[in-house]
Formats: structure tokens, sequence, C-alpha cells
């Protein structure tokens, strides 16, 4: 699975990123009973709900990611309640005040049926009145335009000095609007790890269309973790189910 892969590198690539950690700790806060973490990997978020005495589950595909996961907790003496599966057709036997999909999990199931069968699964998770919440990407022209295809590269400083990024993205297949990034990390100008992600894109009516199909009735859809509205395809689509 190459989802195992990314394991080696994933705290290095993505364990900076914070804008997202406070809005997904309030919004558990908010509420009583158990949460679901999908998608939750080696623990960016979910260890973070833990700490704050959130009743956290989780779940993903990837063993690496939650045995990084559970090493974690297990120096910061917290217990966890994860399990590897799919958010397309897991059975917890087990209904949540919330449910949660944070940083493009979502964008990961590439055929609109599987999409409904994965909203449709975790609808049933739900208890009457709880809420899902997911985040992803607006697709934008412009950046497609101007970036796809192009090596944009960053620095990451770690303990043993610098490291260089390089990504480059690109349409595998256009028509079922499915695209990869290729990530490549170079020390000293030789390459020691290099990986590929794929990613569907998903507009907002497309998504508003899938909510209904999956038998959702409610929902907000804000641009960007501060609540405010949805205005610019910079912006990150953060949705409110219930």
């Amino acid at each position: 699975m190459y989802y195992d892969k990314w394991a080696q590198v994933y705290d290095l690539i993505y364990g900076s990123k914070k804008d997202d950690v406070n809005f997904y700790k309030n919004e558990a806060k908010k509420v009583k009973g158990k949460v679901l973490e999908i998608g939750c990997g080696t623990g960016r978020i979910y260890l973070e709900l833990l700490k704050e005495g959130v009743n956290a589950y989780g779940i993903d595909l990837s063993p690496a990611m939650l045995s990084s996961l559970n090493k974690k907790a297990k120096k910061l003496g917290l217990k966890t309640k994860i399990k590897k599966a799919d958010m397309r057709d897991f059975n917890l036997r087990d209904k949540f005040s919330l449910i949660i999909i944070p940083f493009k999990a979502f964008l990961h199931i590439f055929t609109a049926e599987d999409q409904i069968k994965a909203l449709k699964n975790i609808n049933k998770h739900l208890l009457l009145n709880g809420k899902l919440i997911v985040n992803f990407f607006l697709p934008n022209y412009r950046l497609m335009a101007s970036n796809y295809g192009r090596h944009i590269k960053r620095t990451i400083k770690t303990k043993s000095g610098k490291l260089l990024l390089i990504d480059k993205s690109y349409f595998v297949d256009e028509p079922n609007q499915i695209i990869e990034f290729k990530h490549t990390l170079l020390k000293n100008n030789k390459k020691i790890w290099s990986g590929k992600l794929r990613l569907a894109l998903i507009y907002k009516k497309e998504f508003e269309l899938l909510l209904k199909i999956a038998g959702f009735k409610k929902w907000e859809v804000y641009g960007g973790f501060n609540y405010g509205p949805l205005k610019s395809p910079t912006q990150e689509m953060v949705w409110i189910v219930q």
C-alpha cells in the first residue's frame, strides 16, 4: 500500500501544518459523546484531540501510519482507539456525535460511486443530531494553469540539516478529475525519498449533490477555518454537515 511509504516522511513534510488543528479541537470539544477521525494518519490532529480529553476514535487505511501514531501516543502517555479500516465500508458498531475528515482525506476516493458509498456509511455512523466536518481545497483553474507540470521547491529544516522538497503536480485522468502529486526529498543534492499521491478534484456543487444523494439534508460550507464565507478558489472548503 503506497500510503505506508508515506508514513516514513509524513510528519517531516506535513507535521508543521497547524492552521486546522485548533478548529478541529474546538469543534470536538463542543460535542458530548464520541468523536471519530477518518484518515487519522500519524496523529497530527488525533493526538491533539486526545490531549484535550476528547473521547476520540480513529481509522486509517495504512498500518504503517497507525503504527507511527501509536508510538507517538505511547511516548505521550495517551491511549488510542484506532484501527485499520476503509471509510467506504468500516463498521465500528458505534455511533458518533462528530465525525471529522481533515486535510483532504476525502479526496483519496476517486469515483462518485465510492464517494456516495463512503458518505452513506458515515451517515449511518452518526447519532441523530451528529455532525460531519470535512475539508478539502476548491479546484482552482488559475493554479492549475500556472503550477501543474512545474517543479515547486521548498526547504525543510530538520535536526540533521536541511532537506529540499520538490513537488510536481499534473493530471493523470482529466475527464475523471484525478491529479497526481510527485514529491522528492533531496539531501545534499542526493535523492533520499520519493513518492506519489493521487487526489480527486471535487467542486462545491458536486459535493452538495453527493451529500444530498447520501441522505444529508443540512450543511454549511465556509472558506477556511475561521467560519468566514467562501469567496475565493484560494480558500479551503470547510463543510459542516448535519
